[in-house]
């Protein structure tokens, strides 16, 4: 028993916490695009990753090298099997392909990032372009560094990634299928349904000030005065009833409107912190094996 227990506090002494770079080898895009046009997308996407920690590039020259060696084209890659082949060649831990089509004046992007060991597609996303070659490099930013595990940061009612303001149809798309979609759908609603109650406030709150002012609604009326003579008399009690009405209305609205406003950017950095959380639990991998010394922790982000 008490060898048992020196073995095990030997191996415990001897746990190895590694934080990893994973080598990625990036394939030029395949699809519909001339190939200046792939060369730019190919380089957008390096850059995003060679910026992104934990992940390395494999050199251009190194995965043409190799794919010349075994007469493969240096785009147009993108079977898996074909692509996890090469990136063990490579020795790369994941590949990256990349397919684009073009459709009714738009581009069409599926990206890939496969793992070398386990030929296991660890993220796949699809997006598109709306206005063609404008918004080309903005799509292939966000998408890349979504895949990536690129933080998203909340400011008010505002979504950032990588301090690039993301348009409501861009964070959609990223935070599609997760919790996260929900509190943000959530948030603009109230937002939306704020601006609604304050701006009938101030309607509100501006029409007291009319009927303060002008007094439209006062009753007229005549009597006779102690000298015989008929006077016009004014009754104001209506007039203050409906004003009174609708300044407290107004008010009531506003503060609402207000309220909702508030809450409803509360409900973005929840938001924010959802997916955040969601991507860092997806990102971390944690690995336990034995070697001849004792026992390793393997820890990969």
């Amino acid at each position: 028993m008490q060898k048992k227990v020196v073995i095990f506090i030997f191996a415990l002494l001897n746990f190895t916490a590694m934080a990893q770079d994973r080598k990625v080898a990036v394939f030029d895009p395949a699809g519909d695009m001339s190939n200046s046009q792939k060369a730019i997308v190919r380089e957008k996407i390096s850059s995003i990753i060679v910026n992104t920690g934990g992940y390395t590039v494999l050199e251009r020259e190194q995965i043409d090298r190799v794919l010349r060696e075994n007469r493969f084209q240096a785009s147009g890659l993108v079977d898996d099997s074909q692509a996890v082949e090469m990136g063990k060649l490579m020795g790369a831990n994941l590949v990256l392909v990349c397919n684009i089509s073009f459709m009714n004046s738009n581009y069409h992007f599926s990206f890939k990032l496969i793992n070398v060991e386990t030929a296991r597609i660890e993220k796949q996303r699809t997006t598109q372009t709306n206005r063609g070659l404008n918004d080309l490099t903005r799509v292939v930013q966000i998408t890349v560094e979504e895949m990536f595990g690129y933080r998203l940061v909340a400011s008010g009612r505002n979504i950032f990634q990588n301090d690039l303001e993301l348009s409501k149809n861009e964070v959609r798309r990223l935070m599609a299928g997760t919790e996260s979609l929900r509190l943000y759908d959530k948030s603009v609603s109230r937002n939306r349904k704020g601006n609604i109650c304050l701006m009938s406030g101030i309607s509100l709150t501006a029409g007291a000030t009319y009927v303060a002012i002008v007094k439209p609604f006062e009753e007229q009326y005549t009597y006779t005065g102690l000298d015989g003579n008929i006077y016009y008399g004014y009754n104001e009690e209506l007039n203050y009833l409906i004003g009174g009405s609708l300044l407290a209305a107004g008010v009531v609205m506003s503060i609402t409107g207000i309220t909702m406003k508030l809450t409803s950017k509360r409900l973005v950095r929840n938001s924010v912190n959802t997916y955040n959380f969601e991507r860092s639990n997806t990102f971390a991998e944690v690995k336990f094996d034995f070697t001849g010394n004792g026992a390793r922790l393997t820890l990969r982000f």
